[in-house]
């Protein structure tokens, strides 16, 4: 055993790191602050209201207000630095919104073999249609504003100070406790909450782009809430015309009640989506590295 004695670490790296920690938990909770001032008093403005336009739009103009004003006081920081982009929107939002729309595909396949069934409803093509594209319109703002407020300013702030891996996990604890609450949640749910969350915060990181989580969020909304006229997070957002469920089902794999999220159905075709996205960052990286797989 050596006698030499260790040499205590630096003071000025220690009181440097302590500092930088401080900062980042200074940064967070002023953008957390000013996001529920924003939000009050928007709301007080406003009025309260339970119509989901009304709450998408104060949610998004909330988180987008919160990061503007913490981007100017922290350096002046670009918008492209939490992956609000100004260019390639349009392409971002549809490829992101392709991909959630996919990923329910693997969902309603598995909710039909657990039982789920559907009939036909009243309606006609045209109000299908003009229902489908004002409830994209009315979805659009709360996925926007849940995905500047939980994988904008904060997660870049977190993994600038503690990496991806720590970014990925406090963000998708954050975004599944923000749905804690809604009606019929159960511990199922969460989980795959949570591994929304996940997959979200992937997708945010592989591409850069928050666009491209806005569609992925706004797909599965969509898709889910309309296209299979199910609940959205325990909520009924919309009655789809043309057809409706009969029955819903074993709720394990279904969902029941709380809709897709519910069910197990959910958590193989999120887990799937985000090994896809992974592997599919893996194989970018490689290639443009040049790197054998």
């Amino acid at each position: 055993m050596s006698d030499t004695p260790t040499a205590p670490a630096a003071p000025g790296r220690s009181s440097g790191t302590f500092r930088k920690i401080l900062e980042a938990l200074l940064r967070l909770g002023g953008f957390t602050i000013l996001f529920i001032a924003v939000l009050v008093g928007l709301s007080l403005a406003g009025g309260a209201s339970e119509n989901l336009l009304v709450y998408g739009v104060t949610i998004c103009l909330a988180a987008l207000a919160a990061t503007l004003v913490l981007l100017r006081l922290d350096g002046r920081r670009p918008m492209t630095d939490v992956g609000l982009h100004r260019t390639g929107v349009p392409s971002h939002l549809f490829r992101g919104f392709a991909f959630g729309v996919a990923i329910v595909i693997p969902v309603v396949a598995l909710s039909l073999a657990g039982g789920l069934r559907y009939g036909p409803d009243g309606g006609t093509a045209i109000a299908y249609l003009g229902t489908g594209a004002w409830t994209a319109l009315v979805l659009f703002f709360p996925a926007a504003g849940e995905e500047i407020l939980c994988r904008g300013y904060p997660l870049a702030v977190i993994a600038e100070r503690w990496g991806n891996a720590v970014a990925l996990l406090l963000t998708t604890v954050a975004f599944s406790v923000l749905h804690g609450a809604n009606p019929e949640v159960t511990p199922l749910a969460l989980l795959n909450i949570a591994l929304a969350g996940l997959l979200l915060g992937v997708v945010r990181i592989a591409t850069g782009s928050l666009w491209a989580a806005t569609g992925v969020h706004l797909g599965w909304n969509l898709a889910t809430g309309f296209l299979a006229d199910l609940p959205v997070s325990g909520l009924s957002l919309v009655d789809a015309p043309l057809i409706e469920v009969t029955r819903t089902g074993r709720d394990f794999i279904t969902g029941g009640a709380f809709g897709a999220e519910g069910g197990l159905a959910s958590t193989v075709a999120i887990a799937l989506a985000i090994v896809y996205v992974l592997r599919r960052e893996r194989r970018s990286r490689l290639d443009s590295s040049g790197e054998a797989p």
